[in-house]
């Protein structure tokens, strides 16, 4: 073992009052971002293939509203069976929150979203423990059903920042990370631990939003590094061609890790 690496699959989730924070500091970040878009960003499009700048600040507010109005998600999933027959569940659900914001204009939207991304966090900060212990279908074949308090305090503030990182990279802004970056990071890793199949190996992150991990059981195959946020766009599956550096060890290592994939 490497005695500087931590062992992922040991950390513990992100819970109830650790989610708050950790969400506020990435409304407020992705509210930084949203206030330096201008008029020609709009129309840009945006790693989420479907969806332009504008399309993809829809779905943010779609899902605020989803988190404050329980009535309002049922709704959107029913209609979104009924409307999308094609589409996975998750993707029919995410459909409805833009068609639902089909006529608004950008900067209405980003209005929007910072009248309700505070109200969203303190919803979901109410949600009964009986309610959050409840496990549902997150929407995507393959995947195993999720407690809900999974999905409140750590999908939820991870899927605002990899959109955060789609809009980054769509309109050319820098990526801004802390503290709060570091930490849905490290809950990523702790999901890519608890599934992982490959060979053990030893993984660094580099950056602000970075650290160093051990995953899989017994001695690692390999020390592979890569940039924090690059990664993360891997294991979502937006970059396929990702630059893993191979420190030390056998290549099985970082064929793994690219082969890796995490719910965001």
């Amino acid at each position: 073992m490497i005695p500087s690496f931590v062992e992922a699959a040991r950390l513990p989730q992100t819970d109830r009052d650790q989610a708050a924070p950790i969400s506020d500091a990435e409304g407020r970040a992705t509210l930084a971002l949203l206030g330096e878009l201008r008029h020609d960003d709009w129309a840009r499009p945006t790693d989420c293939v479907e969806w332009d700048v504008r399309t993809l600040v829809s779905h943010l507010v779609g899902q605020c509203e989803d988190n404050i109005h329980l009535r309002t998600m049922m709704r959107r999933q029913l209609t979104g069976r009924r409307r999308y027959p094609g589409k996975i569940a998750l993707d029919a659900h995410m459909a409805v929150q833009i068609d639902d914001h089909a006529t608004e204009t950008g900067p209405a939207l980003v209005e929007e979203f910072a009248r309700l991304w505070p109200r969203a966090v303190r919803a979901r900060l109410r949600r009964p423990s009986t309610l959050r212990r409840v496990t549902i279908d997150s929407g995507i074949p393959g995947t195993p059903r999720m407690p809900i308090g999974y999905l409140l305090d750590v999908i939820y503030p991870r899927d605002l920042w990899m959109h955060r990182v789609d809009l980054a990279r769509a309109t050319g802004r820098p990526i801004t990370t802390g503290e709060h970056d570091r930490q849905i990071t490290e809950q990523v890793i702790r999901d890519l631990a608890l599934t992982w199949t490959g060979p053990p190996i030893a993984l660094e992150l580099t950056g602000p939003a970075g650290g160093s991990w051990l995953i899989g059981t017994g001695d690692p195959a390999g020390v592979v590094r890569a940039d924090a946020v690059a990664y993360m766009r891997a294991l979502a599956g937006r970059d396929d061609d990702v630059r893993l550096e191979l420190v030390s060890g056998d290549s099985t290592a970082s064929a793994a890790a690219r082969q890796a994939r995490v719910v965001f």
